[in-house]
This record gives C-alpha cells, sequence and structure tokens, in this order.
C-alpha cells in the first residue's frame, strides 16, 4: 500500500509537470493551437486514480494557475478559466473507472470523459465566460467554433495517459494460494 501511494504522489507531479509543460510546448510551436495536456490529465487522473481527493490535485491546478499569471498576466477569463477546469476535474470524478480494467474497457470510457470535459470547458469559458465579458453572444459563439476542433485535438494525448497511469499503478500485491500436493510428495510427520 506504501507503494502505491508513492507512486500515486509521484504520477501528481507528473501530472503537475506535463500540465505545466503543455502552456510552455505551445510557446515554443511544438503543440496544435489549443493542444493542451492539463484537460486531457485532469480527466484521466480523475477517472483513474484510486481516491484522488481535490486536496490533493490543488497543488496541480495552483501551479499551473501561477504560471497562466506570470505568461499572460492576470485576466477576467480566468475567472471562467479555472472554474472550468475544476468542472473538468469533477465530471471526471463522477466517471470514475476501475483503474485494474483492461485498457479496451479504459480507454473509450476516459475518452468519453475527456470529450465532454473538453466541451464542457469549451462551452464555460468560450460561449458563457467569453459572451459576459465582450458583450457578443454571436461573435463568441463563432470564434468558439474552430477553437473547439482544435482543442478536441487534446484527445490524442489520452491514450498515453491512460498507459501511463494504468504503468504507474501496477503494484505486485502478495497473495496466499492454496496449492494441491500430491499424496506421495505430502510431508506428513
Amino acid at each position: 500500500m506504501s507503494q502505491l501511494k508513492r507512486r500515486m504522489k509521484l504520477l501528481l507531479v507528473l501530472c503537475t509537470l506535463l500540465a505545466g509543460m503543455s502552456k510552455l510546448l505551445y510557446l515554443k510551436g511544438l503543440l496544435l493551437p489549443n493542444m493542451e495536456l492539463i484537460i486531457p490529465t485532469l480527466v484521466v487522473a480523475g477517472c483513474l486514480m484510486p481516491n484522488p481527493s481535490l486536496s490533493r490535485t490543488l497543488p496541480l491546478l495552483g501551479i499551473v494557475f501561477l504560471e497562466d499569471v506570470l505568461l499572460w498576466g492576470p485576466r477576467p477569463i480566468y475567472l471562467f478559466t479555472w472554474s472550468g477546469f475544476l468542472f473538468c476535474w469533477l465530471l471526471a470524478r463522477r466517471n470514475r473507472t476501475p483503474v485494474f480494467g483492461r485498457f479496451k474497457t479504459l480507454l473509450p470510457r476516459v475518452t468519453l470523459s475527456a470529450i465532454l470535459a473538453i466541451l464542457l470547458f469549451d462551452f464555460w469559458t468560450g460561449i458563457v465566460g467569453w459572451s459576459l465579458l465582450c458583450g457578443s453572444l454571436f461573435a463568441a459563439a463563432v470564434g468558439q467554433l474552430p477553437f473547439t476542433l482544435y482543442h478536441l485535438s487534446s484527445l490524442l494525448l489520452v491514450p498515453p495517459l491512460v498507459v501511463l497511469f494504468k504503468l504507474a499503478l501496477r503494484v505486485p500485491v502478495p497473495v496466499l494460494a492454496t496449492v494441491k500436493v500430491p499424496v506421495g510428495m505430502r510431508n506428513e510427520g
């Protein structure tokens, strides 16, 4: 159990690094526009980590939030962006899947959760948030369509993240087993 706890902590650190790296990779031009690791990482962690509380995930969100503020400065849209990330986390927690299931079973469920999370996030930040801040629902809706299509390209990152989580949470468990011993081999004495 202690090995599993250590691996969970390592996974949270890795998730934080991946989420933070996505911003830097985008700035370097290595990712497509709006292809990011934050939502896929939040969703995969929320769906697959055994008992991940929000208090364990807040450092991940806090570090990425600080990175946003340092890179882009404080912006009013962050109220919608960061509450949108919280919605994605809650959706993933609601769609928890057993991590010890087969990959073929896990991947579609986690991917569907990621699709729903991206659509919810984009609706909340792009349609609701942007139209409230800019005053034009039509402009927000028209501008949101290509953004969401690009944002869905982040789904390419879900399979490698699911594999990473399955590998990290594979812990050997000692099990007592009953073994039949032929009569001639018994040590009765």
